[in-house]
């Protein structure tokens, strides 16, 4: 059946191939047919001029386009060879090379449309203007061809031609094995950035409409600056007075204040624009970054996002206003200038656009590397900021060890991979450039030779010759200016004048991937819930197994059961790795288990009210996080309702209120970035009260105290010992002193409830895993 499929397909390339070859026989011999200044199709005249009877002249012979026939035949017989062999890939290789004769092919017809223009006569051929139109459509008609009916089907031909064989993985897969099916495709495409962009700048209208105003009335004053430099300079040459210079040189000054007036307002707009583009998306992705669920950061790198909400953002906003403002300016001006080019000189505009699909093919060879070079120093951008944000946040660290110069030098090897990318970047600079720059410069000297010849001849005025030439300079910088925008929307890029600007221009869409794809990620964990009950306090987890999402092959919890009863303090004790952070992360909803069920008070958790929860069940780590604010603030974290009053009770029950009235401005004292002005103690106690402030129903105490000395530890266990009161209180500790009180002892070992009852219950039992924990402690003291 598989083998049936595949003769069909190649069957039926065939025939289109065949087909494409007899209709582009059949239109460039009736083309030439009608190669006489009658509307007569002769046989004698495709005799004559295929076999050159009348001899070859590049200024009338139609035989050129004849062979360009006979080369996109010989191509399309090569195409069936590769058919016939099964060498879909070297039909694809191929494809650019297609592509550079199809636009080699438009330009040459261009050519010869001028040299025909020699004799005037030749132009009331019907047959001329046939073959041109011809050779103006199956150009492109051969290249889309090629690209879509020979060479879009080698995949499927594999997997149809041995289905049993393991096929290799795909390039998008190989390129990106973190990403799910799912995710792959939700990648969005080159247009869905356009769209997503253009939402944005919908929601700012007035702004750009603004701009956009200002730019069409900008534009068409600008775009009679030219034609009147054109007539100052005549009237200087020709002397024809200074009544006439006076005149001109006034039109094109009230022109030049117009425009730049016009000009500045706007710049102004479309900055503005700009500055709300970047504000509006920045706080999209900072919202749907703050609602992603904790495995998303435990495998994302916060130099990654930080370099998301900065740099990448700029460039998106920057991208947004610069192109729509160089589009739509340089849009105008180019359609004013083409109208001015044609009625001076049709000739010399179409000598003009020879250029033009050379320097598309150059950025079409070049875009695809430029786009990947821009993804990948993206890439290396946020590693650098990753590494300078670790550095930077645990700079007492890196003194302790003395490891300023080390930091320094890795920092330096990251920037070192942006280099390499520069370099690679440099290296295509050059070679596009080199390419667009010689077809310029050449299309200007072939201007200027035809021009003179044209003003010899008399057949263009010199004032409208210099006008032409100026238009021409003109339309070049607009179709420069547009071609960057282009190539950016496109994932492709061509020559680059300025290396600043030209980044701006096409690097949005590598910028843009990432941040786009932050904003449509969906948490794993919605914390959708919307049920607000009185909470008592009880806690059940009933057969829980869990793995972390960035270790899916270590189970960390194994079908454990616990159940905390509401008001009963139980403490977590066990070796390392246990499991019993992952209990606190899986109660605090960070997470979601694999098997089991979580609930308070019969509830299953994720159907609380998101806030409600964390209002009901507070959490005290081992290193708390203080922000950069002032010690009310940081009590008050999260809780806008709370008053002064409230703030100093839970202050005062967390043993908070006395140290923080000894200084200087009380409550108002600045913690420093985290909490780094506060005392290991006084951060601990500080974090005790933002806990309570909430009047939790449960208390988690998580290592609270276990990186504290001893004073502190006896100061924080007092408040720790007052905040539990009348609460559900969890508590993880390896210290004796801590846990011994509680009502009951929970002791974790590889994902399980091993052993559980109070201190004295436990320590009866002298085979038991609690019994050999507590008597290491004593051992050793503590």
């Amino acid at each position: 059946h598989s083998t049936i499929i595949l003769q069909n397909m190649g069957i039926n390339r065939v025939y289109l191939l065949v087909l494409f070859a007899l209709s582009d026989v059949f239109f460039t011999f009736l083309s030439i047919g009608f190669f006489s200044n009658e509307l007569k199709f002769s046989l004698s005249v495709i005799y004559q001029k295929v076999f050159l009877l009348d001899g070859y002249s590049f200024t009338s012979s139609p035989f050129d386009f004849f062979l360009l026939l006979l080369i996109r035949l010989s191509l399309l017989i090569a195409a069936a060879l590769l058919i016939a062999l099964n060498k879909d890939n070297a039909i694809k290789k191929l494809s650019l090379p297609i592509l550079g004769f199809s636009i080699t092919t438009v330009s040459y017809s261009i050519v010869k449309l001028l040299a025909f223009s020699e004799n005037e006569n030749l132009l009331y051929y019907p047959g001329l203007w046939f073959i041109l139109t011809w050779t103006w459509i199956s150009s492109p008609l051969f290249c889309a061809f090629w690209y879509t009916s020979l060479s879009n089907t080698s995949i499927v031909y594999n997997r149809l031609f041995n289905p049993d064989e393991e096929q290799p993985e795909s390039t998008e897969a190989i390129a990106d094995e973190s990403e799910t099916p799912s995710e792959k495709a939700d990648r969005m495409s080159t247009w869905k950035h356009i769209k997503r962009l253009v939402t944005f700048c919908l929601l700012e209208w007035p702004w750009f409409m603004g701009g956009i105003f200002f730019l069409l009335t900008y534009s068409a004053v600008r775009i009679f600056i030219p034609l009147y430099t054109g007539i100052v300079i005549a009237n200087i040459v020709h002397l024809r007075g200074y009544g006439e210079l006076f005149k001109s040189v006034g039109i094109m000054a009230g022109l030049t204040i117009a425009s730049t007036i016009l000009g500045g307002f706007r710049g102004g707009c479309f900055d503005y624009a700009t500055s709300l583009v970047a504000r509006r998306v920045r706080r999209d992705l900072f919202s749907s970054l703050v609602k992603q669920d904790i495995a998303f950061f435990d495998i994302t790198k916060t130099g990654e996002m930080v370099s998301r909400l900065t740099s990448d953002c700029q460039t998106i906003s920057d991208s947004v206003a610069l192109n729509i403002n160089v589009f739509s300016r340089n849009g105008i001006m180019l359609l004013g200038a083409l109208f001015f080019m044609f009625s001076l000189s049709w000739r010399l505009t179409l000598l003009t656009f020879v250029a033009i699909p050379v320097v598309a093919y150059v950025t079409k060879v070049y875009g695809v590397f430029f786009d990947k070079l821009s993804e990948q120093m993206q890439k290396t951008i946020a590693n650098a900021n990753q590494t300078a944000e670790e550095v930077l946040s645990t700079m007492r660290t890196v003194r302790s060890f003395a490891c300023e110069s080390r930091e320094a030098r890795r920092f330096e090897r990251m920037l070192d991979d942006t280099l390499t990318i520069g370099k690679k970047r440099a290296i295509g600079y050059v070679g596009s450039n080199v390419v667009s720059e010689f077809s310029n410069n050449a299309i200007l000297v072939a201007v200027l030779g035809y021009g003179g010849h044209l003003v010899i001849s008399g057949r263009m005025s010199s004032e409208s010759f210099i006008s032409f030439l100026i238009y021409q300079m003109q339309l070049g910088e607009n179709l420069y200016n547009m071609s960057w925008v282009i190539n950016g929307l496109m994932s492709s890029v061509g020559k680059s004048r300025f290396v600043a600007k030209s980044v701006i221009r096409f690097s949005w869409i590598g910028a843009s991937r990432k941040v786009f794809e932050y904003m449509n990620r969906t948490p794993k964990i919605p914390n959708d819930g919307e049920v607000q009950p009185p909470v008592q306090g009880e806690i059940k987890m009933e057969t829980v197994s869990f793995t972390y999402p960035s270790r899916p092959k270590n189970a960390v919890l194994k079908g454990l059961d616990l159940c905390v009863k509401a008001g009963e303090t139980v403490a977590l004790v066990g070796p390392s790795g246990g499991g019993k952070s992952s209990i606190v992360s899986l109660i605090e909803h960070f997470y979601e288990p694999d098997e089991g069920a979580i609930s308070l008070d019969g509830i299953p958790i994720r159907d609380f009210d998101h806030m409600y929860y964390h209002q009901k069940v507070a959490l005290v780590s081992q290193e708390p996080v203080l922000y950069d604010g002032t010690i009310r603030s940081n009590i008050a974290y999260g809780c806008d309702w709370a008053t002064e009053d409230n703030i100093i009770e839970a202050a005062k029950t967390a043993n908070v209120h006395n140290f923080v009235m000894e200084l200087e401005k009380g409550y108002d004292t600045k913690c420093g970035e985290k909490g780094v002005q506060m005392s290991g103690g006084q951060k601990q106690r500080i974090a005790i009260a933002r806990a309570l402030i909430r009047k939790p129903a449960v208390l988690i105490l998580d290592e609270a105290t276990s990186a504290l000395d001893a004073e502190s530890e006896n100061v924080v266990q007092e408040a720790l010992n007052s905040a539990s009161a009348g609460h559900t209180v969890l508590i993880i500790a390896h210290r004796l002193s801590t846990i011994e009180g509680a009502d009951r002892i929970a002791v974790i070992n590889k994902g399980q409830v091993v052993q559980i009852g109070s201190h004295s219950e436990l320590m009866e039992d002298t085979d038991g895993l609690y019994y050999t924990l507590v008597s290491r402690q004593v051992k050793h003291g503590l």
